[in-house]
This record gives C-alpha cells, sequence and structure tokens, in this order.
C-alpha cells in the first residue's frame, strides 16, 4: 500500500469515528423523523390508501416522499412538502437507456427534487461497467443538474468489490448520493455496507439506507453508523409513533 492511500485510509477511519461518536452524543427520536424518506410503493397502494398515507405522514416532519410515476401528480396534492422523488427502473435497473431517461425529464417537468434510478444490475453483475456507466451517464444528464440522483445499487446482493465500482463508476460521472437498497424483499441493508461505504469515501458521498429498516431502534443504529436518510414502508414505527 502506498503512503498516500495509507493516509486516506487513516483519514477516512478517522471521519468515520467522529461522525459516529457525534451521533451517538446526539441522537434522539426527532432526529430520525427529520430523516425519514417514505414511500408509498405497494402492490395494494390504492387512491384511498395513499389518501390516508398522506393524512397521517403529514402530522410529522419528515424529509420526503419517493413515489412511481402513476401517483405523481397525486402526491404532490397530497403531501405537505413538495420534496417528492420518483423511481427510475425499479428494482434491477433493467429499462432500457432511453426508458430511463425519459422517466428522468419527466421527474425534472414534473417539479420533482430527486430520482431514484436502479443501474443495471444484471449488466453490472456481468463485468459490463461500460453499459452500467453509459447508462447513469445518461440518467445524470437528463437531470441537467435540476434535481438530485440517488443511485440505487442493491449493496445486499453485492460483493464489497462491487459496491466499490458501482460507487466509483457514479462518482466519476458525478452521482454522490446513494440508497442502499430498494427494498422490495430484494435483500436488508447492514451497517457493515453503510460502515464500509463511508470508510471509502468519507464525506464526498450521502447514505440513504433502504431494505429491513422496520423500527426505530435499526433506524438508530445506521444513522449512528453514517447513514443521512432513512427509507421506510413501516415509517410509522421507525419513528416511534407506533409499536
Amino acid at each position: 500500500m502506498s503512503i498516500e492511500k495509507f493516509v486516506n485510509l487513516i483519514l477516512s477511519t478517522l471521519l468515520l469515528y467522529v461522525i459516529i461518536k457525534e451521533r451517538r452524543c446526539t441522537m434522539t427520536d426527532k432526529d430520525i423523523e427529520k430523516r425519514l424518506i417514505a414511500a408509498p410503493i405497494e402492490p395494494e397502494m390504492t387512491e384511498k390508501k395513499i389518501r390516508e398515507f398522506a393524512s397521517e405522514l403529514n402530522k410529522y416532519d419528515y424529509y420526503s416522499v419517493i413515489v412511481d410515476e402513476y401517483n405523481l401528480d397525486l402526491t404532490f396534492q397530497l403531501f405537505k412538502k413538495n420534496r417528492v422523488g420518483l423511481i427510475v427502473s425499479y428494482p434491477l435497473g433493467g429499462m432500457t437507456t432511453e426508458t430511463k431517461v425519459r422517466l428522468t425529464e419527466i421527474a425534472v417537468k414534473k417539479g420533482c427534487s430527486e430520482i431514484n434510478v436502479c443501474p443495471n444490475y444484471n449488466a453490472l453483475k456481468s463485468g459490463d461497467f461500460k453499459t452500467v456507466k453509459n447508462d447513469l451517464k445518461a440518467v445524470f444528464k437528463a437531470a441537467n443538474g435540476k434535481l438530485d440522483v440517488v443511485a440505487v445499487p442493491q449493496v445486499s446482493l453485492m460483493t464489497l468489490e462491487e459496491i466499490k465500482k458501482i460507487c466509483d463508476i457514479c462518482l466519476e460521472i458525478g452521482i454522490y448520493m446513494f440508497k442502499t437498497n430498494s427494498g422490495m424483499n430484494l435483500g436488508k441493508s447492514e451497517l457493515e455496507h453503510i460502515q464500509y461505504m463511508r470508510r471509502l469515501y468519507g464525506d464526498r458521498i450521502k447514505i440513504e439506507v433502504s431494505g429491513g429498516v422496520r423500527n426505530l431502534e435499526q433506524a438508530q443504529a445506521f444513522v449512528k453508523a453514517s447513514a443521512d436518510r432513512v427509507h421506510s414502508s413501516t415509517w410509522k414505527q421507525v419513528i416511534g409513533a407506533e409499536d
């Protein structure tokens, strides 16, 4: 290992330690609430249910809401905060690049503050990194700096080497926000994933934890481990509003 790499490793480890120590000293239930990203996305999410969802969530100081395109207009109408995100090519990124670009353009036009885009998972697993990069680069270009692009690489299904590879690709493009998983029963995030990513990249990235976060205790553990945001479908339990 070169001296430069060794120094960078020491610095990133110290940064992780400082973040964890600070959050352990200051963490409150309200902190989790402000980091919450709620997603009214499920097979049974009827218009009636999304209205009920909004009525309950609007009582709290949440961060944002992520939805699919069908419910996008309704979401802007119902939720008190206008920080709304659109999912793009869930859950494995298998849509064509043209389709992903079109959805990104729709998100920009509608006034979304972010998109959650899944990289082409099968291409990544096949070692076709050129396809993965060109796909994400086109999406990032379509966003044109008008909304945040959050990559969703499914880290629970990846090796540490693959996690590093997709993070490196994204950072080369200009994408620095990562949502660990799409949820949808495709694996759970682990504390080690968050710590590994933070140790490699320090404060160069933002980490949104998703997948298997079911209660307040779990959410606090991930935030203390340096996650910046928390996604959950069981949001009431996550913010401590319900057992």
